[in-house]
């Protein structure tokens, strides 16, 4: 069995998805419920609760195939997301107050980006649940959540179809299904690239990690040492080293953006099979090459800045670190 197919069947012991907890309810909708809207909004969600927990508890049988463990998640994910769709529906109609409204707007989208890390053999390939990262306009909410309704079906059918296809040794339906989710994971992030910062880049590429010793020594070296020549040179290579960084990064981001959208495969993940191979190796080379600069220059920035301190400061620096 490949690691793909295999990591979403496992998966499946760990809950079926999407589920909506007592905890995400009360968190997007909790402020909202008064009155008479409480007390019927908590049946309604109290009704889901049971409906979902029943259909997290069926188990297949230890003699089930893979082929039919995998069958039957999809099963119970498709039923998953239709409960909670109806849940969505049920507390839409209680109340018309933009407040309510946008309080599941925000309940649907966290609860599908989430349900997607659990299921998904792409799992580089991110759609980022930006506003609890950075703050966007209400449209672009808005945005996001038609794209969710309009998008989520086929997500699931492409992740447990390239999952199948795996397991069956089909590398091109398996290629057929990434090339449709790779379409769909640029088509997402071109709602969301203004709002695209630091800090969300650090989640929609997460093997991009971010390396905070050379800032942290180069503080350091501010803070600590009285030579004013010793804190601009420092001040120098910190600046030298986050422009050559930020290139790299801007690299990188463009090679993986590129090669999901125009080639219809992600480089992060172990691929479909060889319809792509020679492509992918490529890609993946190109990738390991450019991040083991960004780690050398990590290592030799860090030596220089090291360089600056004198015995006695470099050993204040061990002890402090």
């Amino acid at each position: 069995m490949s690691m793909g197919a295999l990591a979403i069947v496992v998966c499946g012991i760990f809950g079926v998805q999407p589920m909506c907890t007592e905890r995400d309810f009360q968190m997007a909708l909790g402020a909202a419920i008064q009155g008479d809207h409480g007390f019927i909004a908590r049946a309604v969600f109290d009704d889901y609760a049971d409906l979902v927990q029943e259909l997290d508890k069926a188990r297949g049988t230890k003699k089930q195939s893979q082929a039919q463990q995998l069958s039957d998640l999809l099963r119970k994910t498709i039923q998953a997301d239709a409960l909670f769709d109806e849940l969505l529906d049920s507390l839409a109609v209680l109340n018309k107050e933009e407040a309510w409204q946008m309080g599941l707007v925000n309940l649907r989208r966290s609860i599908l980006l989430q349900a997607r890390k659990s299921n998904n053999p792409w799992p580089s390939t991110v759609w980022v649940n930006i506003p609890t990262i950075t703050p966007v306009p209400k449209s672009v909410l808005l945005e996001i959540d038609k794209f969710l309704i309009e998008n989520i079906a086929a997500d699931i059918q492409d992740r447990f179809g390239a999952a199948g296809a795996k397991l069956r040794g089909d590398s091109e339906t398996c290629a057929t299904f990434e090339k449709q989710a790779m379409e769909r994971w640029s088509n997402y992030t071109t709602i969301i690239e203004p709002y695209i910062n630091s800090d969300v880049e650090e989640v929609l590429y997460p093997q991009l990690s971010k390396n905070d010793f050379v800032e942290h020594i180069a503080s350091w070296i501010v803070t600590n040492v009285p030579d004013s020549s010793v804190v601009s040179r420092a001040n120098l290579q910190l600046a030298m080293w986050k422009n050559s960084t930020t290139q790299k990064k801007r690299e990188v981001i463009s090679l993986i953006c590129s090669t999901r959208k125009n080639f219809g495969i992600d480089p992060w993940s172990r691929g479909c099979g060889t319809q792509n191979y020679s492509r992918q190796s490529r890609v993946k080379n190109e990738l390991l090459q450019k991040t083991a600069e960004m780690q050398e220059s990590v290592t030799s920035t860090c030596k220089v800045l090291l360089g600056l301190l004198t015995p006695e400061q470099l050993q204040l620096f061990d002890e402090e670190k």
